[in-house]
């Protein structure tokens, strides 16, 4: 596949999960507005925060598959693999910095937030990496 190609998917799977995320942001928002969910349950600084970082997290590993794609192509099962075990970590620990500011009983609300995007994230980046390997190496 050529260069442009790639670069053109990886546009396109960013674009993809920008939207992705300000649809869950925007059903967030109005369950968050109108109360249809206990408020402990869910707050709009949560849901803000989990929404920023996950743009920032989407960005920044599509535009590192992109790379891996066209520089090391033998390395993409690993890059993948690698990746959703960073993503992992990189959403405990921020959870696990929110839960030394915030404390124990308004955690939850963050715990929520960040697992609806993560697992939103999850699926479409699975989805992405299965379908451009096996554009990749047919």
């Amino acid at each position: 596949m050529p260069e442009t190609e790639i670069k053109k998917q990886a546009s396109q799977h960013i674009l993809l999960c920008l939207v992705a995320i300000c649809v869950v942001r925007g059903i967030t928002m109005v369950i968050t507005r109108y109360q249809l969910l206990d408020a402990s349950l869910l707050h709009d600084k949560a849901c803000s925060i989990a929404a920023i970082f996950s743009v920032f997290e989407s960005v920044i590993l599509t535009t590192l598959w992109k790379w891996v794609a066209t520089k090391h192509l033998n390395f993409l099962a690993t890059f993948h693999t690698a990746s959703s075990g960073f993503r992992m970590f990189l959403v405990l620990v921020t959870l696990g910095v929110i839960y030394a500011v915030v404390g124990r009983d308004e955690i939850v609300p963050w715990v929520i937030a960040f697992m609806v995007n993560y697992f939103v994230l999850l699926v479409l980046h699975s989805i992405f990496f299965a379908k451009m390997v096996n554009k990749l190496f047919k």
